[in-house]
């Protein structure tokens, strides 16, 4: 019986070890990999105005965006920026690409979903999950270099930087509703973690959960970015699923 339970146990051990392996493995390849210069091209298409930085700063705002999905492939996560949308929509349309990148970065097809967004901002169905949007962004900063821009995730400061015309801009006191219920949401963890456990060196004390993110086996979105539901310019932020 105790070589059985023995058994059982290194099994799970060898799971467990293996699906932490491959995270890791996933994580670094999203923060290695490069985006083609075509999809640089047909940003600057449909923009002539922008200039290189803002391009860069898209395509960082779009890897946090991939990684926000790493750390949480079920949560539900709205797309803050039009224009990392415009450059995830680019890479989408390579479909064999962009399925490779996937199956190595999440394990599954992480699919677009068009956006309800308009340049005003959000609509008040969209607020709470903008709010784990803004969430994971800011755990994204763990796992990313210039996650933030000027002490905003770079994903919703992306837009206004690069003054975007028709991009998603978000008022100041919207702004700092997010940053507050983030913060107290981490105040809340943080304090009933101390009074139960003694601290973690390392550990980040953020209440921003998914039941999921130690594993990437679950299904990406419900729907792909094709067809009349994602028609170019016109596909705003997407909600991930």
């Amino acid at each position: 019986m105790f070589l059985i339970f023995a058994a059982i146990v290194a099994a799970l051990l060898a799971v467990l070890g293996w699906r932490m392996l491959r995270k890791r493995r996933q994580l670094r390849f999203l923060q290695q990999y490069r985006l083609d210069a075509a999809y640089r091209k047909a940003i600057w298409r449909d923009h002539p105005y922008l200039n290189d930085a803002s391009v860069a700063q898209a395509e960082e705002a779009l890897r946090q965006f991939f990684i926000m999905h790493w750390l949480a492939p079920r949560a539900q996560l709205q797309m803050p920026s039009r224009l990392a949308d415009a450059l995830w929509h680019a890479f989408i349309l390579d479909t064999r690409r962009y399925q490779q990148f996937c199956q190595r970065a999440f394990g599954h097809m992480f699919h677009h979903l068009p956006a309800q967004a308009s340049s005003a901002g959000v609509s008040q169905n969209q607020t709470a999950q903008m709010q784990s949007s803004w969430n994971a962004a800011m755990h994204s900063r763990r796992y990313m270099v210039g996650a933030l821009l000027g002490g905003i995730p770079l994903l919703f400061a992306l837009d206004a930087a690069a003054a975007l015309e028709d991009g998603w801009l978000y008022p100041p006191e919207l702004l700092d509703q997010w940053a507050a219920a983030f913060a107290q949401a981490a105040a809340a963890a943080s304090s009933s973690t101390d009074s139960t456990s003694s601290p973690v060196s390392g550990s980040d004390s953020s209440s921003y959960r998914d039941d999921s993110s130690s594993s990437a086996d679950s299904d990406g979105g419900s729907s792909s970015c094709s067809g009349s539901s994602c028609g170019g310019s016109s596909c705003g932020g997407g909600s991930s699923d």
